[in-house]
């Protein structure tokens, strides 16, 4: 084999992992859309926690005592209001997330939270409690012991307290004694079938609405599955007809749809928290031609052509303009995305703080092409 046939064949290989390489920054279908219909429901139900030492509600409190006395009664036990004494109830209200595909006698966590002036539900128990959906039907029945309350967040006086108002809340340990956890209490008692292998079409929810990422989704679905297969609805939708070889096989469809790869696209976004001083940026976020002036400090962002550096031919430094100043003036040159500017207010020592009011201020003027989201 001579030698140009040799790097004849070293070029055609090199060029094959190059187009069989994974696209850059490549997402999992799965990461960014779901099935339509496969999503969590959620649950909610009224009870009491039994069984509190002196913490559940005062005797004015009439929440708890009526749902106890209610459920004495079915059990054939009848009891008047008047002889429950005693702070060892707290009416709370149960709630719960139903997962897509659960399955009967499947166990779900439980949140627990007293609806009346009990100091703290450590150490009580929920009683049978049914979970329901907002059509009123039954999904699942939670019971057992409250956790995730530990000692020390209530008062050791608890007990002789008259109204929740004169709890003292411990922000150091940032826990509310007045909402725990029942871990795996509730057991699935209804299924919701989606019914997915008798479905001859599928559609697929984006996550995050885009129609860029939508068609591109389709089309690597119709490059893996062939042309045809998928097409997007809107924004949020991509349609998949099921090939006639998957017909009853969703399962294994789905599982390969979900882990094909593809480069989705978002808008441009820049979030400010005006707390802790942290600026995220996303990409494509641009600066059109301003002048700014803060306090002592005057800024103009222009579009002039980078400085050329005559021995390389290329733009001198590292990239970032270095800011210039102009009399009182702070020039940046060359470049108008905003991590170019963020980065050259930083080299001039600008605080954080100024250049979040900046960034505010130019999103006011209508320079800034991107979502401002402050917190």
């Amino acid at each position: 084999m001579n030698l140009g046939r040799l790097k004849g064949l070293t070029v055609l290989f090199l060029t094959l992992m190059v187009l069989g390489a994974e696209p850059a920054f490549a997402v999992r279908i799965k990461d960014l859309a779901g099935i339509r219909g496969m999503r969590d429901n959620q649950l909610i139900g009224f009870s009491i926690v039994i069984g509190l030492n002196g913490t559940g509600d005062s005797a004015e409190s009439l929440m708890s005592k009526k749902p106890l006395r209610n459920a004495l009664e079915r059990m054939g036990i009848s009891m008047n209001l008047n002889e429950i004494k005693g702070r060892s109830l707290a009416a709370v209200m149960v709630t719960s997330t139903l997962p897509p595909f659960a399955k009967q006698g499947q166990k779900l966590d439980v949140t627990v939270s007293a609806l009346g002036d009990a100091a703290s539900l450590r150490g009580g128990i929920l009683i049978m409690t049914p979970l329901r959906a907002p059509d009123r039907e039954v999904f699942a029945v939670a019971q057992g012991p409250v956790v995730d309350i530990p000692m020390g967040v209530e008062l050791p006086d608890a007990r002789n307290m008259i109204g929740a108002q004169e709890f003292k809340f411990d922000a150091k340990r940032n826990i509310v004694p007045t909402v725990g956890r029942v871990v795996g209490g509730a057991l699935v008692e209804r299924e919701i079938n989606l019914e997915l292998n008798t479905r001859t079409r599928l559609f697929l929810n984006l996550k995050e609405p885009d129609f860029t990422t939508a068609f591109r989704l389709a089309k690597v679905i119709n490059r893996n599955l062939g042309d045809g297969s998928a097409r997007a609805s809107d924004a949020g939708t991509v349609e998949i007809s099921v090939p006639s070889s998957y017909l009853g096989q969703t399962v294994e469809l789905m599982s390969r749809v979900e882990n094909m790869d593809i480069e989705p696209d978002a808008i441009a976004k820049v979030v400010l928290d005006e707390r802790t001083g942290t600026i995220v940026m996303g990409t494509h976020v641009r600066i059109l031609p301003i002048a700014i002036s803060y306090g002592n400090l005057n800024i103009r962002i222009g579009e002039k052509e980078p400085v050329i550096d005559p021995k390389t031919k290329k733009p001198a430094g590292d990239g970032t303009p270095e800011p210039e100043e102009e009399g009182n003036v702070i020039l940046f040159k060359g470049g108008v995305d905003i991590k170019e500017v963020v980065d050259g207010l930083n080299k001039i020592g600008i605080s954080n703080g100024d250049l979040i009011e900046v960034l505010k201020t130019i999103k006011s003027a209508g320079a800034l092409q991107a979502e401002l989201i402050i917190k």
